[in-house]
C-alpha cells in the first residue's frame, strides 16, 4: 500500500501544479480514499491499468443502479486511471475520463456472458463483478497469446496466467483462484472445454482480513446524543443513524430507503438490499419509528421523491450513499468529542458492526444473526464473534502443556 499512497500524493501534486482551485483538489482527495479503500479491501500492492479496469466497472454498476451521480463516477473514473498511469511511469496528462478497456472476441464475449448467467442464481452480484474482471484478465491474456479457442487451453495457460498474476495480486491470490474455478468449472461442465488444472487452483492460505472495531456502548450513546432533534436537520440525522444502529441496514440501504419500504400497521421494514438483491424483513422497533415519524412529519421537505431521506436544502432530492453516510458520522463524532483518524473503523458501517456485535453479546444464534444482517452466507457472520472479548477469552487455550526452553521464553 505504500507504493500507492506514493502514488496518489505524486497524482495530488501534479493536479496541484495545474492550477486546480482548492474544491477540485478536495474533490479528489475524497475520490483517492474510496480508490485506497478498494485497494486495502483486496489487499493491492499495485495499482495498474487492470485494476483501474475493475473499480471502472464496479462504480459504473453503482451509477447505473444510481446510487452515484454521473458527475461522480466519471470523477472516479478520472481518479483511477490517472493513478495507474502515475504507477505505470506514463506521463500524466489533464483530459476527459476515457476507459481503454479492450472489447474481447465473439466467441469469448459469449462464453463469460454465459458464465456470468449460470452464477447468477447463486453469487451476489458484486462478487460476480469482480470475478468477470479476473477472468477478462484470463482471456486477454489468452487473446495475446494468439490462443482464441477453449478446446486448446492447456494447464500450462493457466499456470502462465497465474505466473503473471502473482506479483501484483498477491494478497488477493484467493479471490482470482476461486474466480478461475469456477469459471474452467462452467467450461468442463458446457463440454467447451476438458481442461483439468485443478493442481494450480488449489486454494492459497486465506487473507488475512482486518476487523475492524465497533462503537463502545458509550460511544454510540453519545454520537446520537450529539444530534440536535430541535432542527430539520438533527431530525432527520437522528432518524439516520437511530435506524442504522438499531436495524444494521447497510448505508446504501438506509439512504435508498423508500417511504412505501416501511409497514406502520404492522411494524416492519420490508427492503431489496442493494449489495445482494435479497429481499430482507426487519421489525420496526418503537424509538426508530418514532424518529422517522418524527422527521417525516415535522422536517422532511414537500417532495415528489419516493425516499425517505432527502436533502434539507433545495434541491430536495434523496440523499446520495456515497457520501452522506461519512459527513453524518463524521459531524456528530466531533460534536460528541469522540477521535477519529483514517482507517479506525469509526464509520457509517462501524454502526453495522455494533448491532451484529451486540446481537452475538445477547446470545443470539449465528443463523438468526445472519439473516437480520441479510447475509447470503452463514460465515459472514461470524466476524462478529471476534468483536466479542468477553466470549472469546473462553476458547483461549492453556498454554502451560507447552514448555519452551528458549532464553527468554521462560
Amino acid at each position: 500500500m505504500h507504493q500507492i499512497t506514493d502514488a496518489i500524493d505524486d497524482v495530488l501534486e501534479f493536479l496541484r501544479g495545474n492550477q486546480l482551485g482548492k474544491h477540485a483538489i478536495y474533490n479528489y482527495q475524497s475520490t483517492y480514499r474510496i480508490i485506497l479503500a478498494f485497494c486495502e479491501r483486496k489487499e493491492l500492492a499495485w495499482f495498474s491499468h487492470n485494476e483501474a479496469m475493475e473499480f471502472s466497472d464496479l462504480q459504473k454498476d453503482r451509477y447505473e443502479s444510481r446510487q452515484i451521480s454521473r458527475d461522480y463516477f466519471l470523477q472516479l473514473k478520472k481518479s483511477a486511471f490517472l493513478l495507474a498511469d502515475c504507477m505505470q511511469g506514463n506521463e500524466l496528462e489533464l483530459r476527459t475520463a476515457s476507459n481503454p478497456k479492450k472489447s474481447l472476441g465473439g466467441y469469448f464475449t459469449r462464453a463469460i456472458n454465459e458464465w456470468e448467467a449460470s452464477l447468477s442464481s447463486s453469487v451476489a452480484p458484486s462478487t460476480i463483478t469482480g470475478a468477470k474482471s479476473y477472468i477478462r484478465q484470463f482471456l486477454f491474456f489468452l487473446e495475446g497469446r494468439g490462443q482464441y479457442d477453449f478446446a486448446l487451453l492447456t494447464d500450462e495457460c493457466v499456470r502462465d496466467f497465474l505466473a503473471s498474476m502473482a506479483d501484483t495480486h498477491r494478497n488477493s491470490m484467493s479471490v482470482l483462484t476461486w474466480s478461475m474455478r469456477k469459471f474452467l468449472s462452467h467450461l468442463n461442465d458446457s463440454s467447451i472445454s476438458k481442461i483439468k488444472a485443478a493442481r494450480y487452483l488449489q486454494q492459497p492460505a486465506p487473507n488475512q482480513k482486518k476487523v475492524l472495531p465497533c462503537f463502545s456502548e458509550q460511544e454510540r450513546a453519545s454520537i446520537l446524543s450529539a444530534v440536535d432533534t430541535k432542527t430539520h436537520l438533527g431530525k432527520r440525522d437522528y432518524a439516520i443513524l437511530k435506524l442504522a444502529a438499531e436495524t444494521g441496514l447497510r448505508g446504501v440501504d438506509v439512504f435508498d430507503l423508500e417511504l412505501t419500504d416501511i409497514d406502520w400497521r404492522t411494524c416492519e421494514i420490508a427492503l431489496v438490499q442493494s449489495k445482494t438483491g435479497d429481499p430482507v424483513h426487519l421489525p420496526l422497533m418503537p424509538d426508530v419509528g418514532n424518529a422517522i415519524a418524527d422527521y417525516i412529519l415535522h422536517a422532511r421537505p414537500m417532495s415528489n421523491s419516493s425516499h425517505v431521506f432527502l436533502r434539507v436544502n433545495a434541491p430536495h432530492t434523496k440523499l446520495s450513499a456515497a457520501g452522506s453516510g461519512k459527513h453524518i458520522v463524521n459531524r456528530y463524532l466531533e460534536k460528541a468529542g469522540i477521535n477519529h483518524e483514517a482507517w479506525d473503523g469509526k464509520t457509517f458501517h462501524a454502526f453495522r458492526r455494533t448491532y451484529g456485535t451486540r446481537l452475538v453479546e445477547s446470545g443470539v444464534p449465528l443463523q438468526t444473526l445472519s439473516q437480520l444482517l441479510g447475509h447470503i452466507d452463514i460465515d459472514s457472520a461470524k466476524r462478529y464473534i471476534s468483536q466479542n472479548d468477553a466470549m472469546m477469552r473462553y476458547c483461549s487455550l492453556d498454554i502451560a502443556g507447552y514448555a519452551t526452553s528458549k532464553e527468554g521464553l521462560r
